[in-house]
């Protein structure tokens, strides 16, 4: 179905960052959007363009650079969210490991990746609504009212199509053209997410389900996002709620991410006690700290400076400094 011209409420964001959880910020279509850097004094820089139509379509580029970085998210239930991403590395997404080949759509569902290489992510966010008048879909049923989720594995055409003409889009908008109508590039976007949904079935076969390490990984950091605060949560707690030894969590954590469940868990308590540092100018380090279950402030301050590379104190000092200047 062509898209209509003209729509009005329109508008582009440009959003070049290094710090991760700034970065985070500007995807909100997304719930509680978080990105924890797992690794110690890593780089990061990050880009996001993004086009908002009329309150019922978005359409994003988001480029990130650094060496190993986690996303948890949720995707709202009023809202369809595409997804394609590109990397010189396998990206491990709800499970399982993906790359430009597989588009991923949701809806109401959690979103957990895991990227150990620079990505370009190219997305849409459709309004459920919009989605389900816009778009010709078999099972219908399924996605009206109820949580879903779909890789699919589009051909080769398609997923060259969806990429030059979204990119297209993006830079016709950001250089001042179309910005107040819908370009003919997204109009083939939209054509490319047909030829997605009408490719399911015949793709299906293609994408590979998650193996019992990356399930392991998966449910363990989706169970542990829901204790972070809980400083006596740890390894003996994951290992009990999926009904596995310590051997075989501490195998699945090194095969998937490289490191052992006991410093994911520390990797992500620091990066949660950062974001409430960065996030919140009034809150104290010692809040800061507990929050993220740490109940020492002394040891917090050591792993923290570990991590990052500078204590919390210096952290919450050069934030200042900055606010004031602004």
């Amino acid at each position: 179905m062509p898209l209509q011209p003209a729509l009005p409420d329109t508008q582009f964001h440009f959003l070049e960052s290094h710090d991760a959880f700034e970065h985070a910020g500007g995807l909100d279509e997304w719930d509680d959007n978080r990105y924890h850097q797992l690794e110690k004094r890593a780089r990061f820089h990050g880009a996001i363009a993004s086009h908002s139509i009329a309150g019922k379509l978005k359409v994003t580029r988001e480029t990130m650079d650094s060496p190993c970085v986690e996303q948890i998210c949720h995707v709202p239930l009023d809202s369809i969210v595409i997804v394609n991403v590109r990397s010189a590395a396998d990206v491990l997404l709800n499970g399982r490991y993906v790359n430009g080949n597989t588009f991923h759509i949701s809806c109401g569902r959690a979103f957990h990746a895991l990227a150990k290489a620079p990505i370009e992510a190219l997305m849409l966010t459709v309004s459920k609504a919009d989605f389900l008048e816009r778009f010709a879909i078999d099972n219908l049923k399924a996605i009206e009212s109820k949580p879903f989720e779909r890789f699919i594995q589009p051909g080769r055409e398609t997923r060259i199509d969806f990429e030059r003409n979204l990119k297209s889009h993006l830079g016709d908008v950001q250089a001042g053209l179309g910005q107040g109508g819908l370009s003919p590039s997204l109009d083939r976007v939209m054509g490319c997410v047909q030829e997605i949904l009408d490719g399911e079935a015949d793709s299906s076969r293609l994408v590979v389900p998650p193996s019992t390490r990356t399930y392991i990984v998966e449910k363990s950091c989706e169970f542990f996002a829901q204790h972070v605060q809980d400083e006596q949560f740890g390894v003996l707690d994951l290992c009990n709620h999926l009904r596995i030894s310590r051997r075989t969590l501490q195998y699945s954590f090194e095969s998937v991410l490289g490191m052992s469940p006991l410093n994911y868990l520390r990797s992500v308590r620091l990066n949660t006690a950062r974001k409430l540092l960065v996030r919140s100018p009034s809150e104290t380090i010692q809040g800061a700290a507990l929050d993220a279950g740490f109940s020492h402030l002394g040891r917090f301050s050591r792993y923290y400076q570990d991590f990052f590379g500078e204590l919390p104190s210096q952290t919450v000092s050069r934030l200042g400094g900055q606010r004031r200047h602004h």
